[in-house]
């Protein structure tokens, strides 16, 4: 059954820049938003690697539930080693008590300390608060289980509701749409307007593995923008390995057929990585078994 939940003013404003596209990664991704959204006394746990916009999906998530017009309270589970964390958070008056009638996020809720998590395990349990908790994790919430470091009587509770946030390269598609974006949003915080992309600017965004993820893609452009001085943002100017290494002498200056140009990449990088073949894969953004096979399909065994 479809989920219909109004949209708050400030949404779509929460999702900008992480979840834009239209990828079959973020679109589905959305789709669960809106189903989480409609269950707005749910605990939910939103997972998902650094940089691909777990705290847009948190504030996402309050704003299109029934919760939209209460308070967002966020705050750090790394700060529980301080004394009056759990007084400050829990106690009476505390961040927790702030949140009535809307969300606490809690982020990084692997980070909690022993008696930070107690006391969640037992608001989760017996609440005294009428506010919703999302949790986000870069990490294995089992494995941190498995290692002694949560509880699994509150990794049980935490896990009622699991979203996943796509990495930014299973959604390749969507980065020249989000490159654009953060461009004209830099441009305009500048008081001009965005210089765009060449076509091979794009395709040095394309198919950058981006670590990241949409956070290393906002200040990859945003370095961009500041460098591209006269025209259009060249690959030269993103700053990216393989993007200076076409721009620079790389290419071939009588053959310059696509696998001519691929193969003299190719022995660039593996010259610049010192023949570390992994290190050379990530920076050409594609995996080590297909590197193996252009090595070998070019004699460059050697390398």
């Amino acid at each position: 059954m479809e989920v219909r939940v109004p949209v708050a003013p400030g949404a779509a404003h929460a999702l900008e820049g992480f979840l834009v596209g239209e990828s079959t990664a973020v679109a589905r991704c959305r789709e669960a938003i809106a189903r989480v959204a409609g269950t707005p006394r749910t605990t939910v746990l939103v997972k998902g690697e650094r940089g691909v916009g777990k705290q847009a999906v948190a504030r996402a998530i309050h704003e299109r539930s029934a919760r939209a017009r209460g308070p967002f309270v966020a705050i750090r589970a790394a700060d529980s080693g301080r004394p009056d964390f759990v007084a400050d958070v829990f106690g009476a008056g505390g961040r927790l008590a702030a949140a009535e009638g809307g969300t606490l996020r809690i982020c990084e809720v692997a980070d909690l300390g022993a008696d930070a998590q107690e006391a969640l395990l037992g608001e989760l349990q017996t609440p005294t608060v009428d506010a919703r908790i999302v949790a986000t994790t870069r990490r294995d919430l089992e494995l941190e289980v498995q290692g002694g470091r949560l509880r699994e009587d509150l990794f049980y509770r935490l896990n009622v509701l699991a979203l996943r946030v796509p990495p930014l390269r299973e959604r390749g598609a969507d980065v020249p749409r989000l490159a654009r974006l953060f461009a004209e949003r830099c441009a305009a915080e500048q008081g001009g307007r965005s210089p765009g992309f060449t076509e091979c600017a794009l395709e040095a965004l394309t198919t950058h593995d981006w670590p990241g993820n949409v956070r290393e893609l906002r200040h990859v452009v945003e370095g961009a923008i500041l460098r591209a001085t006269d025209g259009p943002i060249r690959s030269a100017d993103l700053g990216l390995a393989v993007a200076q290494a076409v721009e620079g002498d790389v290419l071939p200056l009588g053959d310059r057929s696509l696998r001519a140009v691929e193969e003299s990449l190719i022995r660039r990088v593996l010259e610049e990585s010192a023949g570390n073949r992994s290190l050379a894969a990530r920076t050409l953004g594609i995996n080590r078994t297909t590197l193996y096979n252009k090595i070998r399909a070019y004699g460059l065994i050697g390398r």
